[in-house]
């Protein structure tokens, strides 16, 4: 099973082996990444579901509307057409769903089998919560996927514990003054783009920047989102007044070498920061564990500390509504509420009662 580019053709192919008849099979698509969704369902299907790649003819009479549910999820991921990448994190999910019962009609899965897959979560995975979470809806999504097909009846799937993330401590403006200063040029752009404007560290929106997302005549960034919202699929960020000489350096530069992304490493776009990350790291001096995606929760942290509106900051942020920062920023907005709760004027009576009692006690 593997791909190839069939240049007299210009389409990508995908083949394998008919695990039935030995036979090569194949099918061709204008596209590499149709392609490679393609050839992740077929190994999917080797691997899980054999049997269909049996030519219809040999199969046995069944009932043309049961389904397992394994015939269930190929259908489900086929329709839904997710990237590769999207794909394969999916088919991680729903491995042991597919393993514990993924041969059984799903009209025949009960609300004990579902329990019982939430049980193992809960009593045998090692998981975190939030990815618990992540994998029964997962499993959720499937079901309620069949039951609207009519492959099965309606779905009672058991409460899912609430996605508790782990809090982590952003960094300090004198850590990132020190991680900026000991980094590479291509790490110092990706301080200044997560920890100053808020941007998602990855393949989601900081590495597919590129200088035409940039216009600093009106000082302005756009962000392509990273699907999390849907309402809005781009966002602009305003870049400070004192950034726009980097900037205006940054694209010099790129201009030299041909760069088109704002990220990039001797004019080639970057893919993975982790090594060049841990090194800054050291020769910050930094000992504590600080992700690269820590920069945007710095940039929200600070945000919030010096008293910017919650429905702001999320904008900024490309949030769909600020449920996520009242939930990983609650600890910020604390001193807040105690300040304005201080800042409310006295009221005269308050202090003549006070005085009043106050002489009470002391005659």
């Amino acid at each position: 099973m593997a791909i190839r580019y069939r240049k007299q053709y210009k389409t990508w192919q995908v083949y394998w082996r008919n695990p039935f008849t030995g036979r090569q099979e194949s099918r061709s698509f204008q596209t590499q990444e149709e392609a490679e969704k393609e050839n992740s369902l077929v190994a999917h299907r080797l691997r899980y579901e054999p049997e269909s790649f049996r030519k219809r003819e040999e199969k046995t009479e069944v009932d043309e509307t049961s389904r397992t549910l394994e015939q269930v999820y190929i259908e489900y991921l086929t329709e839904k057409q997710f990237s590769k990448k999207h794909t394969g994190c999916h088919q991680g999910r729903m491995r042991y769903p597919l393993l514990a019962f993924g041969k059984k009609p799903v009209d025949e899965i009960t609300q004990a089998d579902l329990e019982s897959v939430k049980t193992y979560y809960m009593t045998h995975s090692t998981n975190s919560q939030a990815t618990i979470h992540g994998k029964l809806a997962a499993l959720r999504t499937v079901m309620y996927y069949a039951a609207r097909k009519g492959y099965c009846g309606p779905v009672t799937f058991p409460a899912i514990p609430g996605a508790h993330y782990k809090r982590f401590i952003p960094p300090t403006p004198e850590e990132l003054s020190a991680l900026f200063d000991a980094a590479l040029p291509h790490i110092q752009r990706v301080i200044i783009l997560g920890g100053y404007m808020g941007v998602r560290i990855g393949q989601c929106e900081l590495f597919q920047l590129t200088w035409e997302d940039v216009d600093l005549r009106q000082c302005i960034l756009r962000v392509h989102g990273s699907k999390k919202n849907a309402n809005a699929p781009w966002r602009e960020v305003p870049i400070r007044e004192n950034l726009i000489p980097i900037f205006e350096a940054w694209r010099a530069e790129d201009m030299a070498t041909g760069a088109t992304h704002l990220v990039n490493f001797n004019g080639h776009a970057v893919q993975s920061i982790k090594k060049a990350w841990r090194t800054a790291l050291r020769r910050a001096g930094i000992t504590r564990h600080i992700r690269p995606y820590d920069l945007r929760h710095a940039f929200g942290t600070q945000l919030v500390a010096a008293g910017v509106d919650i429905g702001t900051v999320a904008h900024l942020m490309g949030h769909s509504n600020p449920t996520m920062l009242l939930t990983h920023y609650q600890y910020v907005m604390d001193a807040q509420k105690r300040n304005a709760v201080e800042s409310l004027p006295s009221l005269s009576c308050m202090a003549r009662l006070y005085g009043a009692k106050k002489g009470l006690t002391t005659g």
